[in-house]
């Protein structure tokens, strides 16, 4: 799967792109620790991620001033944040945990994590990223908040 994965990145942008992993792995490399909480009350204690900031990726493109949301996709699941945020320093385009390569099963090659999310925003097998000025509702957040009674 790895071998001809792409991120596609695309709207309001100056250059839109489909980067290769090799493309990704070719940005600096960060890495971060937290507690990765899910909406359903388990949490995973000190989990290590490597990747590279979604900011650098987004450097590449050139979002546009009018930019002001994100939107993390895996077919028709999606995540929306606020620009500002996901450009924030810890919040990263993960392709390993605890030193190893993201597995298929882990949401690789590559998933977006970050230390304030719910799990259900971390966007396994992510394959786009559109920039915008509208805000769209995210599916992930209606799908995890039915899961524990408080949706739809």
């Amino acid at each position: 799967m790895a071998s001809n994965w792409s991120l596609k990145i695309y709207g309001l942008v100056e250059k839109q792109l489909n980067l290769s992993l090799d493309d990704i792995r070719k940005l600096p490399v960060v890495t971060i620790t937290f507690d990765f909480r899910c909406v359903e009350g388990w949490v995973i204690e000190n989990s290590e991620w490597q990747g590279v900031r979604v900011r650098d990726v987004l450097s590449l493109a050139k979002p546009l001033s009018n930019a002001k949301y994100s939107i993390f996709k895996s077919g028709d699941y999606t995540i929306t944040l606020e620009l500002n945020k996901a450009l924030n320093d810890n919040v990263i385009l993960a392709y390993a945990y605890k030193g190893e390569l993201l597995t298929e099963k882990r949401g690789g090659p590559v998933r977006l994590v970050f230390p304030f999310q719910q799990c259900y925003e971390s966007v396994k097998w992510l394959s786009e990223i559109e920039i915008t000025d509208k805000y769209r509702e995210s599916t992930g957040k209606r799908i995890a908040l039915s899961r524990i009674g408080k949706g739809p």
